[in-house]
């Protein structure tokens, strides 16, 4: 791992510090309305944002951000694309003739790419599907976090929601810093 830059110093100690103070805060002690929010609002929320990301059944999902929008000189530069080809078959015959086929050889193949279904039943078993797992890892966590702190305390640790915050802090920079030194790597190789 290559060192941070200087413009990354700072979020990544703002980061490190902060996951540090919520990693001593000791989770199974929270008020049980608390915890049930922990656990419940993240994959309620999931299930929400699954469910609304597929837009209404039997419509296509929208395009990823990857693909490049239908500009108005697209559009344009397609249509006369169109009406060429148009006047084309109007000279000849047998080209119109073929011209129908094309037309269906191309629209097989738009269906069938990007297709994801969108049926009631798909949109809500993936949706409840995610944010139930989502609430299993946040109920897991807390049971995590009990375990780690038991197990610290009958080793004699002085404060063990210390070490677990220090912790935190140290493992959530590391990772954060690789991803950053990662992505630096692939838009510096790029040039």
């Amino acid at each position: 791992m290559h060192a941070p830059r200087q413009d990354q110093i700072l979020p990544l100690a703002v980061g490190g510090v902060a996951a540090a103070a919520l990693g001593t805060v000791p989770l199974h002690r929270l008020p049980r309305p608390l915890r049930i929010a922990y656990v419940v609002i993240p994959g309620a929320l999931t299930a929400v944002l699954t469910y609304a990301a597929f837009g209404k059944p039997g419509q296509r999902p929208a395009r990823d951000a990857g693909s490049a929008p239908l500009t108005a000189a697209a559009v344009e530069t397609r249509d006369e694309a169109e009406t060429v080809g148009e006047t084309a078959g109007a000279d000849d015959p047998a080209g119109s003739a073929h011209e129908g086929e094309d037309e269906d050889e191309n629209e097989g193949e738009d269906a069938g790419e990007d297709e994801v279904p969108t049926s009631q039943g798909f949109r809500l078993v993936l949706s409840l599907g995610l944010g139930s797992l989502l609430v299993g890892a946040g109920a897991a966590a807390i049971w995590v976090d009990h375990r780690i702190e038991d197990a610290l305390r009958s080793r004699g640790v002085p404060a063990p929601r210390l070490i677990m915050g220090l912790a935190t802090g140290l493992i959530t920079v590391a990772i954060t810093a690789s991803d950053t030194d990662e992505s630096g790597h692939a838009s510096h190789s790029d040039s």
